[in-house]
Formats: structure tokens, sequence, C-alpha cells
């Protein structure tokens, strides 16, 4: 099967490499706190679960994630959604340091490819350290790749992602609707997998509905303009997406692992919007699959398409 147009196993090996050449000098580091980052960009916790955030040079920063999110039928150590979903808030920490304007910015993920590179299983609760490099940035666009290393400094998966650069100003102004007073979250709604609704199979597509987007859901995300994160979207187009396999191949029981995907987010889902889901197999071979994934919200306004080539394991 014809794979995807995503990031490279060589690119990812480049970005490694940055961290295995700083990582051992710590002359060469700047820890960064949660109150610097969050005076940069508006993604806070919950949402936000980096540890020991540090610059290893200008357009290179590092961290720490251990995964708290379901696993359901992916293999360890991390669901490609939570995956995407540290290492593009990573992505944009690079990309607010390159940014000369040191202001709070929001840094919305519009387009992005993810590419897994290890096969290896591993167990979970481990640490995990993530890289990010901010490749390019103007005025109004922000481009990083960024991976994910295993507790034995191997990689485990990557990608590339591109950010509209909003201000705050303007920010506030483009979504003035979506204005919500910040009330902070006790719990994490990260921890658990977001409930599909009405699933239903057809040949070989199937529906779903997310349901009305509430602000729990986006605890973290932008907290006065409350969106539904891209990799909660991500996410759960891959839970329909997985539901889709089981049906096809009658294994509902079956692990899978997600090899590649691409993705286009051209829109926010806020709080009120009723987020419905499709998903289409677009081509198999044995026990590969390659699917499509569309999110869109009642009004016909699509927030997530994506293309995604996964396997059973």
């Amino acid at each position: 099967m014809e794979a995807l147009a995503t990031i490279s196993p060589r690119s990812l090996a480049l970005i490694h490499s940055q961290y295995a050449d700083h990582s051992g000098n710590e002359n060469n580091q700047r820890f960064l706190t949660q109150k610097e980052i969050f005076e940069l960009i508006d993604v806070h916790t919950p949402y936000y679960a980096l540890q020991d955030v540090f610059v290893l040079k200008e357009n290179i920063v590092a961290a720490r994630v251990t995964s708290e999110s379901a696993i359901g039928f992916e293999e360890w150590p991390i669901t490609m959604a939570e995956a995407c979903r540290h290492l593009a808030i990573l992505g944009s920490v690079a990309s607010a340091m390159m940014n000369p304007t040191k202001s709070k910015h929001y840094y919305l993920a519009h387009k992005g490819t993810y590419k897994r590179v290890s096969n290896k299983k591993s167990t979970p609760g481990k640490q995990l350290t993530l890289l990010a490099e901010c490749v390019s940035f103007d005025k109004r666009l922000a481009m990083a790749k960024a991976c994910l290393i295993d507790e034995e400094n191997e990689l485990i998966c990557g990608i590339d992602v591109s950010f509209h650069v909003i201000p705050q100003g303007m920010f506030g102004r483009l979504f003035a609707h979506g204005y919500r007073d910040y009330l902070p979250t006790i719990s994490s709604p990260y921890i658990h997998k977001n409930k599909l609704h009405d699933l239903q199979f057809y040949d070989v597509r199937a529906t779903a509905t997310l349901g009305e987007i509430e602000e729990y859901h986006c605890s973290g995300h932008f907290p006065n303009y409350p969106a539904l994160p891209v990799a909660v979207l991500l996410g759960v187009l891959h839970d329909l997406c997985i539901h889709l396999v089981h049906h096809l191949t009658n294994s509902e029981q079956a692990k899978i692992m997600v090899e590649e995907c691409t993705l286009t987010a051209d829109n926010l889902a806020m709080v009120a919007d009723t987020v419905s889901l499709e998903v289409e197999q677009l081509a198999r071979t044995g026990t590969d699959f390659r699917l499509r994934g569309i999110a869109k919200t009642e009004a016909g306004k699509i927030v997530g398409d994506i293309t995604t080539f996964i396997c059973l394991t």
C-alpha cells in the first residue's frame, strides 16, 4: 500500500541528534517556568502537561512527559493523539522562542503529519522525552518538527506541524463570540476516552457523533475562548477508525498501531458546537488499512480532516 506523504524518519533522526548533542551539557540549557510559557502561549493545565521544559538552542526546546490518556486498543507507550498533543504544544513553545514579539500569541495547529518510527511495544508509566525545533517563523505562520523519545533514548514517533500565529488582541476580536470567564478545572478530561454516540456502520464507512462540546472538554485549551483541541479530534476520529477496522475484520479486541497520519484543521470547534464524525476505508492490504476521517459541526464547518494508515498488530 502506498505510504502517505509524511515527515521522514531521517528528519526525525536529525532532530533526535540535536538532543544527543546538547542534553549532556547543562551550560547550554535554559529552563522555562510554566509562568514564562503561559505568558507566550495560551495553553494551560490540564491540557498542558509538559515537565522540565528547557531551551537547547534558540529554536530548539526539550521537555519530559508521562502519558496519561487511556490507551484503548493502541500499542503502548502512548496513543497517537496524546503524542501529537504534547509534541504540538512543545512545537508552539519552540515557535514562541523564535517569535521576536515576546507577548501572548495563539498558535493554531492547522496542518500536520505524524509518523510512527518504532514498532517496539513499551511498558506504561515511563517518562518520555520530547524535542521540538521551530524550522521557520514569520509574522503569521510558524512551522515546527518534533519527536518523542523513550526511556532508552530511542525514537518512538514524530510530527511536523504548521501553526497560524495570531496575537492575543486579534484573536480576542476574531473569537469574541466564544469568550468565557476562566474557571480552572480540578480534574483532567484528557485521561479518559471521549464517548462516541450513535455509532453506525455502512459497508466500509462508519459515522458517530461527539455530541455538544462542553467547556470541560476543552479544559486549559485557550481558557477564555475554549475550543476543542485538534489532538482530541484526532483521538475521536481514530477511535472511530478503530471501531470500523474491528467491524471489517470481525475482531473487536484487536490491537492496532497508527503508522502515519496527515491532518488539516482549518476551523475551530468551539463550546456549544455539536460535532459529527465520519470515517471510510480508502484501501486495504491484509491487515493494513488506509482510512479518511472528517469531523464537522452541525453548521457544516469542517474542523478536522485526516488520512491515516493503521495496521493490526
